[in-house]
């Protein structure tokens, strides 16, 4: 039997299939993160070829059959279109999609995710939102799929250059244990503890930013086995590098 539904959702991935299809990866705001099959939309005729490119913002009705999705129609609703004209920006919104497509096994519904990750989309594009914003969404992300982030150990006033963060606790750690804390400069760790309070800085050191974005990515990877692969191409845009 054939149902259909209808729910908002952000188009997180794309992926073509068979000639002229894409299975496209939406966060939805009724279903959680669900696969959907988009036919025809490489086809440059395809009126629903918007509807299946990351960044795509829209009311979607789907049918169902057999637990599986298939694109019917699509209302737009936003693109975010302003993220191509900053690269920095654009890599930051990437980086907002990729995050909640890797750490969601799209088994339980999460509409606080949802209605994070349209918030931040939205400040990056229509609020002056900038890589300060990206790491304050990606420590609620991973609180709401249970890989809060704490303080753990972390003392100020402290003198020392470097402080530990260890990948499995999740949290600052006084003594680094061998083979699962990762070093950040006082500044960075500084900077960290400021995003934890749920601060947002001003003028940031961008070497500081790339920091607490290489360890949030060895962090997800600890906790999920998989790889942030747009946080490093932000590192590199803070650094003043090319991206790869």
């Amino acid at each position: 039997m054939t149902e259909e539904v209808k729910t908002r959702g952000i188009c997180l991935r794309a992926v073509d299939y068979k000639e002229n299809d894409r299975i496209i990866t939406l966060l939805t705001d009724a279903y959680g993160k669900i696969a959907v099959r988009a036919r025809g939309v490489n086809s440059p005729k395809s009126k629903l070829r918007h509807a299946a490119t990351p960044f795509a913002f829209g009311e979607y009705i789907l049918t169902v059959k057999g637990g599986f999705y298939t694109l019917k129609t699509y209302d737009y609703l936003d693109s975010f279109p302003t993220l191509s004209e900053n690269i920095l920006r654009y890599y930051c919104g990437a980086a907002a999609l990729e995050t909640v497509d890797k750490i969601d096994e799209g088994d339980v519904p999460e509409v606080q995710a949802f209605t994070r990750l349209l918030r931040l989309l939205s400040d990056l594009c229509y609020g002056g939102g900038k890589e300060g914003d990206l790491i304050l969404y990606v420590l609620d992300i991973l609180r709401i799929y249970g890989y809060g982030v704490s303080f753990g150990e972390y003392k100020e006033g402290n003198d020392a250059k470097h402080y530990a963060f260890d990948l499995e606790a999740g949290g600052f750690v006084a003594s680094p244990r061998q083979g699962s804390s990762v070093r950040l400069t006082a500044d960075a760790a500084r900077l960290f503890i400021a995003y934890l309070k749920g601060e947002s800085p001003d003028a940031p050191s961008p070497y500081s930013v790339a920091e607490i974005l290489s360890l949030l990515s060895l962090y997800v990877r600890t906790k999920t086995g998989k790889n942030l692969h747009s946080y490093f191409e932000i590192s590199c845009l803070l650094k003043g590098e090319a991206p790869q």
